[in-house]
Protein backbone atom coordinates (compact mmCIF):
# COMPACT_ATOMS: atom_id res chain seq x y z
CA UNK A 1 0.00 0.00 0.00
CA UNK A 2 1.51 3.22 -0.84
CA UNK A 3 1.37 5.92 2.03
CA UNK A 4 0.67 9.45 1.40
CA UNK A 5 3.22 11.95 3.03
CA UNK A 6 1.76 15.40 3.27
CA UNK A 7 4.67 18.48 4.33
CA UNK A 8 4.15 21.89 5.11
CA UNK A 9 5.67 25.15 4.15
CA UNK A 10 5.99 29.27 4.38
CA UNK A 11 6.94 30.91 1.39
CA UNK A 12 7.32 34.92 2.51
CA UNK A 13 8.50 38.01 0.73
CA UNK A 14 9.04 41.01 3.90
CA UNK A 15 9.28 44.18 2.91
CA UNK A 16 8.15 43.52 -0.38
CA UNK A 17 4.85 45.31 -0.97
CA UNK A 18 4.31 43.55 -4.65
CA UNK A 19 2.33 40.73 -4.87
CA UNK A 20 4.19 39.79 -8.33
CA UNK A 21 7.31 39.04 -6.32
CA UNK A 22 5.41 37.00 -4.37
CA UNK A 23 3.85 34.50 -7.07
CA UNK A 24 7.00 34.40 -8.53
CA UNK A 25 8.86 33.28 -5.53
CA UNK A 26 5.81 30.42 -5.12
CA UNK A 27 6.28 29.72 -8.98
CA UNK A 28 10.16 28.78 -8.33
CA UNK A 29 9.02 27.05 -5.09
CA UNK A 30 6.74 24.70 -7.15
CA UNK A 31 9.38 24.15 -9.65
CA UNK A 32 11.94 23.47 -7.71
CA UNK A 33 9.88 20.91 -4.93
CA UNK A 34 7.55 19.59 -7.80
CA UNK A 35 4.82 18.54 -5.60
CA UNK A 36 2.38 16.03 -6.33
CA UNK A 37 -0.44 17.90 -5.70
CA UNK A 38 -0.98 21.07 -3.53
CA UNK A 39 -3.65 20.19 -0.82
CA UNK A 40 -3.94 23.73 0.19
CA UNK A 41 -2.71 27.46 -0.08
CA UNK A 42 -3.47 30.06 2.44
CA UNK A 43 -2.29 33.78 1.47
CA UNK A 44 -1.74 36.22 4.57
CA UNK A 45 -0.64 39.42 4.75
CA UNK A 46 0.71 40.53 8.54
CA UNK A 47 0.61 44.14 8.25
CA UNK A 48 2.40 44.82 11.53
CA UNK A 49 5.48 42.64 10.41
CA UNK A 50 5.32 43.62 7.08
CA UNK A 51 5.69 40.24 5.67
CA UNK A 52 2.94 39.10 3.07
CA UNK A 53 3.48 35.07 2.19
CA UNK A 54 1.87 31.64 1.63
CA UNK A 55 1.20 29.14 3.60
CA UNK A 56 1.20 25.87 1.31
CA UNK A 57 0.46 22.17 2.73
CA UNK A 58 1.29 19.44 -0.23
CA UNK A 59 1.67 16.06 -0.75
CA UNK A 60 5.15 14.61 -1.93
CA UNK A 61 5.23 12.01 -4.73
CA UNK A 62 5.83 9.07 -3.55
CA UNK A 63 8.80 6.79 -4.36
CA UNK A 64 9.93 3.38 -2.53
CA UNK A 65 13.60 3.44 -1.40
CA UNK A 66 15.46 0.67 -3.04
CA UNK A 67 19.33 0.14 -1.37
CA UNK A 68 21.55 0.25 -4.13
CA UNK A 69 23.10 -3.33 -4.80
CA UNK A 70 26.10 -4.46 -3.10
CA UNK A 71 27.80 -7.23 -4.94
CA UNK A 72 28.59 -10.11 -3.31
CA UNK A 73 31.58 -11.53 -2.18
CA UNK A 74 32.07 -15.26 -3.91
CA UNK A 75 31.51 -17.96 -1.36
CA UNK A 76 34.78 -19.63 -0.88
CA UNK A 77 35.05 -23.57 -0.93
CA UNK A 78 36.28 -24.91 2.42
CA UNK A 79 37.67 -28.57 1.88
CA UNK A 80 35.40 -31.40 2.12
CA UNK A 81 36.18 -32.99 5.80
CA UNK A 82 35.39 -35.90 7.46
CA UNK A 83 34.62 -36.49 10.51
CA UNK A 84 35.48 -39.76 12.26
Amino acid sequence: MKEKSFKATTIVTPDVSSRLVLEAAFNNWAEETKPRSILHVHYYHDQEAHVRGYQVVYEEGWTPYLAPETPQEPKKEEPTRMLV
